[in-house]
């Protein structure tokens, strides 16, 4: 199956660098209650699976908008703490989101019609180890 841009699974982060990664943000940043409420929310999803409408949802938020922005933001602390160079897009934006999850390829319509993440499964093992979600 031809994956697209968004949709690479090949794994950028270990189990222990996603650990490490999550408490140098913590440390450094801060994550805050919301963020650990979007990790907890994607990571529990079924198949791990989550679109910003849910996420929204999940976090209260009136529309997918803030959800997607705040999950961006958070994904790229974590990207700078892993030192991680994401691969390009066609676009050229970072899209900052893939490093903590990939794109759910070949599922065009959604229940909400929007666009699947599906968190890393070294992601949700670092989550799961740390008892953050």
């Amino acid at each position: 199956m031809v994956m697209d841009a968004y949709s690479n699974p090949t794994t950028i982060a270990t189990v222990e660098q996603f650990k490490t990664a999550l408490m140098a943000v913590r440390d450094r940043i801060g994550i805050s209650p919301n963020d650990l409420a979007m990790l907890r929310a994607h990571c529990r999803a079924i198949k791990h699976t989550i679109s910003t409408t849910r996420l929204a949802e999940e976090l209260g938020f009136k529309s997918y908008a803030p959800a997607g922005l705040q999950y961006g933001i958070l994904a790229h602390n974590v990207c700078d703490a892993l030192h991680c160079v994401l691969p390009p897009t066609p676009s050229g934006d970072p899209h900052w989101w893939r490093t903590l999850a990939i794109g759910n390829h070949g599922v065009p319509v959604t229940n909400d019609g929007h666009y699947e993440w599906i968190m890393r499964p070294q992601l949700v093992q670092a989550l799961q180890e740390l008892k953050w979600a």
